[in-house]
């Protein structure tokens, strides 16, 4: 029995600890009061509202902060970590769904630091029963049909580039969306200008002409599938009807087109739309950093390196990366993808199994982080 008092800060405790902490046993900030023993916070709490978690704080304190299906652009919430973490004495708890050994061999981290880490921590809190925002294919809805689908919605300069090609060589947008939505006062929706400067940032940085612009400028948007555009906030995170394509173009958050996405100590991050292909049994292409592939290998997936020309992973510009990619689903298309599965059917099988496999692992150093280390006198 945990008899510590708790406080929730940002509503998200139940996504990595859901399954050990009962919600009666905690408070959230609509209730809060005094000083905790733990305060538990996610990336924007303890980025953007530090002061506020202090107030519920004293010296003996353990701050514990799960950025766990939020850390994109990984370097930049790591370097207020260690200046935060080197400014009060308090105890510190990370736990990270990334590998970040390259950044740790590089600076020095205060003792009042533990860390978890591991790309298997994103499998659990999306996958884990518990969590609040997880995925689920209870429907048992797996691809049958030859084809692809591309599902885009946060406005992101290589999104944006994407959608011009497939303009550009006439590609179907049948099964793709791209919303282009920014967050708010008001949440996330989509947002006209910011879509239009992404345009004029494109165009500045040579990557498209002129007379692209107007054509860009004329695409009516946003293009949905899967959204309620009158509520942003809500994410359905069920794999669908719309997973039926065997091809799965995915867009990670970062890819290097931006400043900031890429890390000097090459950090790699992953989000939920990594794990739908594998949970769907589709074929992945991904817009993704380079090196991504080469951690889903690490943790034994399946690529199908046969099938596909996997030499866009090593390309460093974003730009032609993305071209190769659009290359590489143009040939693909082409295909009996359907007959491809058939005969490899263990194959996505086996992709599908090993969330479980990593569900599993996620949850054992969870459970031993928060047993041995947070709760640990």
């Amino acid at each position: 029995m945990i008899t510590k008092r708790i406080l929730d800060f940002d509503y998200q405790l139940k996504r990595i600890f859901g399954k050990f902490i009962l919600e009666k046993t905690y408070d959230r900030p609509d209730t809060a009061e005094g000083i905790y023993d733990i305060v538990v916070c996610h990336r924007e709490g303890f980025q953007d509202n530090f002061d506020e978690i202090i107030k519920y704080t004293n010296h003996d304190t353990k701050i514990v902060v799960d950025i766990t299906t939020e850390s994109g652009n990984l370097q930049l919430f790591l370097n207020d970590f260690v200046q935060k973490t080197n400014k009060h004495k308090n105890k510190f708890y990370l736990i990270i769904d990334s590998d970040i050994t390259n950044f740790l061999n590089n600076i020095t981290l205060n003792s009042n630091v533990k860390i978890l880490q591991g790309f298997d921590l994103i499998f659990y809190s999306f996958l884990n029963e518990a969590s609040d925002n997880r995925l689920d294919n209870n429907n048992q809805i797996f691809a049958d049909s030859n084809g692809f689908m591309s599902l885009n919605n946060s406005c992101r300069l290589h999104r944006v580039f994407l959608l011009f090609e497939f303009i550009r060589r006439g590609i179907s947008l049948d099964n793709c969306s791209f919303l282009f939505s920014t967050g708010g006062h008001s949440g996330s929706k989509f947002n006209k200008q910011v879509y239009l400067d992404s345009v004029d940032k494109l165009y500045q940085n040579n990557i498209i002409h002129e007379s692209d612009i107007l054509l860009l400028h004329s695409i009516e948007l946003p293009k949905n599938l899967d959204y309620n555009l009158n509520d942003y906030s809500f994410i359905n995170n069920q794999i669908n009807e719309l997973y039926r394509p065997i091809l799965n173009l995915v867009t990670e958050n970062v890819m290097g087109m931006t400043d900031g996405d890429e890390s000097p100590y090459e950090l790699i991050t992953f989000t939920e739309k990594i794990i739908k292909p594998f949970l769907a049994k589709q074929i992945p292409l991904f817009i993704a950093l380079p090196g991504l592939q080469t951690e889903l290998r690490k943790l034994g997936f399946d690529l199908f390196d046969d099938l596909i020309d996997t030499s866009y992973e090593v390309e460093k510009s974003p730009v032609k990366r993305i071209e190769m990619i659009v290359d590489e689903l143009e040939r693909l298309i082409k295909l009996d993808l359907i007959k491809f599965k058939n005969e490899n059917q263990k194959r996505f099988d086996n992709n599908y199994n090993l969330l479980e496999t990593l569900i599993k692992s996620g949850e054992g150093k969870v459970e031993s982080f928060l047993y041995q280390q947070i709760l640990n006198n």
